[in-house]
């Protein structure tokens, strides 16, 4: 999947599979001044942090995910 990079993949597969849905369900998106989901685009690794980037599923604004290390 090219969605993920490969040292994001590993972390991402290390988190819970309920965890990992409780984290896609958790985006602020700013458009919509609510807290949604993520259509996901692209994982990514920063400084040791997944990182998802893609928009969300009611308006298409660009939204960030980031789970820091101490979550997973």
């Amino acid at each position: 999947d090219s969605l993920f990079s490969d040292p994001a993949r590993k972390v991402w597969e290390e988190i819970d599979p309920q965890v990992r849905i409780r984290l896609l369900n958790n985006v602020w998106c700013s458009n919509c001044r609510a807290t949604g989901s993520i259509v996901i685009e692209q994982v990514r690794l920063d400084r040791g942090d997944l990182v998802l980037y893609g928009g969300c599923p009611k308006c298409g604004m660009g939204v960030i995910r980031m789970i820091e290390t101490s979550e997973v």
